[in-house]
C-alpha cells in the first residue's frame, strides 16, 4: 500500500518534490554546481531518478538494469566535471526529499502495518544504495557492471540489513 502511494505521489506531486529538492540543493554548501543550474535542468535530473525509482518499485526494471542505468549516469556526470561528492550529495538529498515528503503524506492507515513500512523502507533504501554505488563506479571509470559486481554489493547490503558482517 505504501509503495502504491509513493508511485502515485511521484506523479501527482512532481512539481512540489522538484521545488523542495531544488531548495535543498540551494541551501546546501556541498552542492554549489547544482545550485547554479537552471530549474529545468534540475527538474530533469530529479525526474530521471524518481522515474527509475517508480520503475524499480513497480518491478519494471531488474537490479541489473538499475546498476547499468546509474553506472551510465556516473559516466555522464564525470563528463560534466561535477565533483563526485556533489553528485552523491544531490542523490542523498533526492532520497531525503522524497522520504520526508512520503512520510509527511502517509496517514495512520498507511503505517498501521509495520511490516509494510519495513518492506517499503528496505526497497526504497536498496534502490538508493544501489544507484549511488553504481553511479560512483561509473564516475570512477570502472567497466560496465557485471553480475559479480552486483553480487558483491548485494552481499554487503544484505549483511547491513541483518546486522551481520559480510565476507566481501
Amino acid at each position: 500500500m505504501i509503495t502504491e502511494k509513493l508511485i502515485l505521489m511521484l506523479d501527482s506531486q512532481s512539481e512540489d518534490l522538484t521545488k523542495s529538492w531544488t531548495s535543498l540543493l540551494h541551501e546546501n554548501e556541498n552542492t554549489l554546481i547544482h545550485s547554479k543550474m537552471n530549474r529545468e535542468n534540475l527538474a530533469e535530473r530529479l525526474q530521471f531518478i524518481y522515474q527509475n525509482l517508480k520503475m524499480w518499485l513497480d518491478e519494471q526494471i531488474t537490479p541489473s538494469e538499475l546498476a547499468k542505468i546509474f553506472w551510465q549516469l556516473g559516466l555522464d556526470r564525470k563528463k560534466e566535471n561535477i565533483a563526485l561528492s556533489e553528485i552523491h550529495t544531490a542523490l542523498i538529498l533526492a532520497k531525503r526529499n522524497l522520504y520526508i515528503n512520503i512520510l509527511d503524506k502517509l496517514g495512520d492507515d498507511d503505517v498501521s502495518n509495520k511490516q509494510d513500512l519495513i518492506d517499503f523502507s528496505t526497497r526504497f533504501t536498496y534502490f538508493f544504495d544501489k544507484a549511488g554505488y553504481f553511479m560512483i563506479k561509473g564516475y570512477e571509470g570502472f567497466s560496465e557492471p557485471t553480475a559479480e559486481d552486483e553480487a558483491v554489493l548485494d552481499n554487503i547490503l544484505a549483511a547491513f540489513r541483518t546486522g551481520s558482517s559480510s565476507s566481501t
